[in-house]
């Protein structure tokens, strides 16, 4: 299995298994693979990655790292491409963008909730999660 577009989230927010089931229900391609922070294995490069407490997803595209609202516009970018309306975002600076989406990371288990373990994948879709 291919590694070049991975989505790291975390399994036990309801909020980014939501984001989670929405890419892989639009990633009719199956371009994507995903893993849990709580279930990444340990061979996969990190090195440089400084992960921000409160952080939810991040995206390794080609085997650059992105956080924050950066990784969130990548995704959607290889997800329906460079003409969505999303990519309009990239607009606004990214230290602003990355102020709304802290927000959100630091309240998302007070308003979406939070699971005790991270969800299992469907059979169809299981073969698609590392770790």
């Amino acid at each position: 299995m291919s590694t070049q577009k991975l989505i790291v989230y975390d399994g036990q927010c309801l909020l980014c298994n939501r984001f989670i089931q929405f890419v892989l229900k639009k990633d009719t391609r199956a371009h994507f693979i995903f893993s849990s922070y709580q279930g990444l294995p340990s061979h996969i490069e990190q090195k440089g990655l400084k992960v921000a407490k409160g952080e939810s997803i991040l995206y390794r595209r080609f085997g650059v790292w992105h956080q924050k609202s950066t990784a969130v516009l990548w995704i959607y970018r290889d997800l329906f491409g460079a003409l969505h309306y999303s990519q309009l975002a990239w607009i606004v600076p990214r230290f602003l963008r990355d102020v709304f989406y802290e927000f959100i990371a630091r309240n998302r288990y007070k308003w979406f909730g939070k699971n005790d373990s991270c969800i299992m994948p469907s059979p169809t879709f299981k073969k698609r999660f590392i770790g």
